[in-house]
């Protein structure tokens, strides 16, 4: 099964608003044998009280969500991509001090034309993607459950929040990444700001 270039194929004629270091970072897909590995250093990692219990009720679906704060937290992005399963494999890192490395493991792929990002248990949000200023932008439009081949709906209200993701290119093959989640009603839940660079091969 090969694995399509969804960022590519939703940004359409747009992918070419950006930045040339982002197309270039973006227009290539990994392999198990040669996975895309990104490390850096998160300036700050922080939940609210709110987005705290998110994080705790959502252990069972595989630790989407980080439950720990911080400031100056070491972190690794591994990209990878299995044999007969589509969609590309985001594994994160986080090296809090005093705690075992926390990882979130997410799916990024195309499904009838439609971006989606699925964690455990078949939880995962429909994306927007678009490209403003030279970065890549993902906007969360609505959470879901997958059962077969059904998608349930989930109310905004029982959702961490809105996601929008930021990947800005910096230049010297360094790039920041910024992660917010915003409740209509319990506001910030969630927000992480970092700057990574590829590890060599």
């Amino acid at each position: 099964m090969q694995h399509q270039n969804t960022i590519k194929w939703q940004l359409g004629k747009n992918w070419h608003q950006l930045h040339p270091n982002v197309q270039r970072r973006f227009n290539r897909l990994p392999t198990e044998q040669q996975p895309i590995i990104y490390d850096g250093v998160m300036d700050e990692v922080y939940c609210s009280g709110a987005g705290w219990l998110f994080a705790v009720l959502t252990k069972v679906i595989g630790n989407p969500l980080s439950p720990h704060r911080g400031q100056h937290i070491p972190m690794e992005v591994r990209l990878t991509t299995r044999p007969g399963q589509s969609g590309v494999y985001w594994q994160r890192t986080y090296f809090f001090p005093d705690k075992k490395p926390f990882q979130v493991t997410s799916i990024k792929k195309d499904d009838a034309g439609r971006m989606m990002e699925m964690v455990g248990g078949g939880f995962g949000m429909f994306l927007d993607v678009s490209a403003e200023d030279g970065e890549l932008h993902f906007r969360s439009s609505r959470y879901f459950w997958k059962f077969n081949r059904w998608y349930l709906p989930l109310p905004h209200w029982l959702s961490p929040g809105a996601t929008h993701v930021i990947h800005q290119d910096l230049g010297n093959g360094d790039f920041r990444f910024t992660i917010s989640m915003d409740h209509r009603w319990l506001k910030r839940t969630f927000y992480q700001t970092g700057v990574f660079h590829e590890r060599p091969n």
